[in-house]
């Protein structure tokens, strides 16, 4: 989920390749298509459609993995408008139903024996309008405070997800730094980041040290899942740079002090796909602990074959300082001496590793347990071999840094508590 082509022993750097109510948000133009019985059809999500029949009561899976039809898109499938109902009024106006599929039937008007009366009925149908691609509901953001995940995706969850996906807005605090050389090109990854206030990112410095004198070719890419699709039901941001802060001791050779800052041009409007991160306190150890990362690094080889355009997951765990030294002694020497603004987290099992394209991306861990609130602990910075489970992933250890980062926030006139990890007041009961 970065690399440096190298010798026989060679470090991998991570790099470069309000009230419950509802808002509705127009879907796009309807898209109009062939179902697979030959029957014209609209775009929708897989979720819309139940047994081929547009259906807001299906459950909200996707397959990332189903095959395209006309929609051309893995997210959308080809589904047959619903049957629309025309009513004909009848002398005793006892309502009749006649089923037509999307188009209007015309009946001639006539006159009843109720006309002897002097009673009329006209019997001309009352036009149904063409039935369209369900509205999108999505409920109103109230979330206060920092670091909420969403486990369970926003609007839909992937079905069978073994291959490490992240869920569509698991980590809304995970963001895509683009570069392009000129205003004409489209923005090419190169790493990632994490939103730390509404208009800063916290990266690490060797995601940015190539640009510090082209700024204004970067772009911040925020609520992004899928890099290969555009149909998610939330639009990914893409937001300018107004500058970067670099680490003032960062030494690009032997990546100590690889943190740093992208302040936003504009401030970002949060919502369910793009949400701020909390930081750990300065004092805190992370010591040995699980911590999950994501990012659009490689895949490793050992890793069954999967879409890499899918913001991928993966599960580590901490080491202490000491262990993760000694570990890399075995490669880098007996002298070597591992930084204390690294942090180490290596896998038990076959499982996901940071790759090539995965520097800067977030690693973190539950601020208290149960509560999925969570605080970022690393970023990734460099690692030997991510094909190899052997040998440490090495992070930075952001709360090591916590005081410059606050120092830099201030100085841009941003709030610091914006990352504050506060504890949300239990739902007060009325009493009786």
């Amino acid at each position: 989920m970065a690399s440096l082509q190298s010798g026989t022993i060679y470090l991998v750097l991570l790099c470069c390749s309000a009230a419950a109510a509802n808002v509705v948000v127009t879907s796009e133009r309807d898209i109009s298509c062939t179902t697979p019985v030959n029957e014209p059809g609209i775009c929708v999500y897989q979720y819309e459609c139940v047994d081929g029949v547009i259906s807001q009561s299906g459950e909200n899976i996707i397959d990332v993995r189903q095959l395209q039809d006309d929609c051309q898109d893995y997210m959308m499938v080809c589904c047959a408008e619903p049957i629309a109902v025309t009513t004909l009024p009848s002398v005793d106006d006892e309502r009749k139903e006649e089923p037509i599929r999307s188009t209007t039937m015309s009946v001639t008007s006539t006159t009843d024996a109720a006309s002897a009366e002097g009673r009329t009925s006209s019997t001309t149908p009352r036009a149904v309008p063409k039935p369209k691609r369900p509205e999108l509901k999505i409920p109103s953001y109230d979330v206060v405070g920092c670091g909420h995940r969403n486990p369970n995706g926003v609007i839909f969850s992937i079905q069978n997800n073994q291959l490490s996906e992240s869920e569509y807005g698991e980590y809304p605090w995970s963001v895509a730094i683009l570069s392009r050389d000129s205003p004409d090109e489209a923005p090419q990854y190169r790493c990632g980041g994490a939103l730390i206030d509404r208009a800063a990112v916290l990266t690490t410095a060797s995601c940015l040290y190539r640009y510090r004198f082209q700024v204004s070719s970067l772009v911040v890419r925020l609520g992004e899942w899928d890099m290969s699709t555009v149909a998610e039901p939330l639009p990914h941001v893409d937001a300018d740079v107004e500058k970067i802060h670099l680490h003032p001791q960062f030494q690009e050779s032997s990546k100590i002090n690889d943190i740093a800052i992208i302040v936003l041009r504009e401030t970002i409007e949060l919502n369910h796909t793009i949400g701020v991160v909390c930081l750990p306190p300065a004092t805190i150890d992370i010591g040995v602990q699980d911590v999950v990362g994501v990012g659009w690094g490689d895949v490793p080889k050992f890793v069954e074959k999967a879409p890499q355009t899918i913001l991928k997951k993966s599960h580590l765990r901490s080491i202490v300082y000491e262990t993760c030294q000694s570990n890399l002694r075995k490669l880098m020497g007996r002298q070597y001496r591992l930084d204390r603004g690294f942090l180490c987290a290596q896998a038990n099992d076959l499982e996901m590793l940071p790759c090539t394209g995965d520097t800067g991306s977030p690693y973190v861990s539950e601020v208290v347990p149960g509560q999925e609130r969570y605080h970022l602990v690393g970023l990734v910075s460099w690692g030997y071999h991510c094909n190899k489970q052997t040998f440490p992933t090495v992070l930075t250890n952001v709360a090591r840094y916590r005081g410059w980062v606050d120092e830099v926030i201030r100085s841009e006139g941003l709030d610091e508590r914006s990352y504050v990890y506060e504890e949300e007041e239990p739902a007060s009961s009325e009493e009786e």
